[in-house]
């Protein structure tokens, strides 16, 4: 269940995912300035009326990508509080149709491969999505992709900040670890919110909700009770590491690429041991 809803976000091809991972093993700089910049950063970003960005995202399940959930993305902010997502196209190239300003539905790229957009506009400090361009293709992945929500969690997060060693010059890559404890609250917390987006609705007359019958509505919320103990029990079970990396152009105080790395492994069949490795990464770029 862990794997079904953590695939919901995108994955992409393991050939580019090896150039994602920065390396490490170099050494690291003492806890505090590290700490200091990355407090600078995420407040150069604050400050930033616009920015562009492109990013992609990959599930490995025992170190192999699953193929079938490869996903792209590119992005704005605009307004300081206005971000646009879309799925880039196997070329690289973005949807004709992502720079309309109604709502609409992409539909499929080449293949079968899906298209997504979508628009948040932050309100009262939280990212609310706005319009969505995915109706029959399942649920829209690019809300959890938004960058700048995930900037905006790390100042909030029970974390470790040092610096990588060998940086290239003019930039500063920063590791920030999450704590066990808040890694996995992270998750839950994602994972909650996935699992009460497809929670059956309680709504409707007692012979019928939500336009089902009562028979058949029953049956589902017993099937996503069922599902959602099972989700719990895997939690409990799993250990969870969480690792980003922050490069910094270290001129101007500015995030030039975040990369997300989160471990979990867990108790699979006949005593065997499962690993699920979930990345992100995404390079911004054109700061207004």
């Amino acid at each position: 269940m862990v794997k079904l809803l953590l695939i919901r976000t995108g994955v992409l091809s393991l050939v580019l995912l090896f150039g994602f991972i920065p390396l490490s093993g170099c050494g690291v700089m003492n806890d505090k300035p590290a700490a200091e910049d990355l407090s600078l950063a995420l407040a150069g970003m604050d400050g930033s009326d616009g920015v562009s960005f492109e990013g992609a995202a990959a599930l490995l399940l025992g170190g192999k990508t699953v193929p079938e959930s490869s996903l792209y993305y590119g992005g704005k902010l605009a307004d300081h509080n206005k971000v646009s997502l879309y799925s880039l196209l196997p070329d690289g190239s973005q949807p004709a149709a992502a720079s309309k300003t109604s709502p609409h539905q992409l539909g499929q790229a080449q293949g079968d491969t899906p298209v997504y957009y979508t628009r948040l506009v932050k309100e009262d400090g939280e990212w609310t999505m706005k319009q969505t361009a995915q109706e029959s293709l399942g649920n829209n992945p690019l809300e959890a992709l938004n960058p700048l929500r995930q900037l905006e969690e790390l100042e909030r997060m029970e974390k470790k900040v040092t610096e990588e060693a060998g940086s290239a010059r003019g930039t500063r890559v920063l590791r920030i670890e999450l704590t066990t404890d808040e890694a996995r609250r992270q998750l839950s917390a994602e994972l909650e919110r996935q699992m009460q987006a497809i929670r059956p609705s309680a709504q409707g007359s007692p012979g019928k909700a939500a336009g089902k019958p009562a028979k058949v509505l029953a049956a589902q919320r017993a099937l996503w009770e069922q599902k959602e103990a099972e989700l719990q029990q895997r939690l409990t079970q799993a250990s969870i590491k969480t690792v980003y990396y922050l490069k910094v152009d270290s001129k101007r105080n500015l995030p030039k690429r975040l990369t997300w790395n989160r471990t979990m492994t867990y108790p699979g069949n006949a005593g065997t041991v499962t690993e699920e490795t979930y990345i992100t990464q995404v390079d911004f770029y054109g700061y207004r």
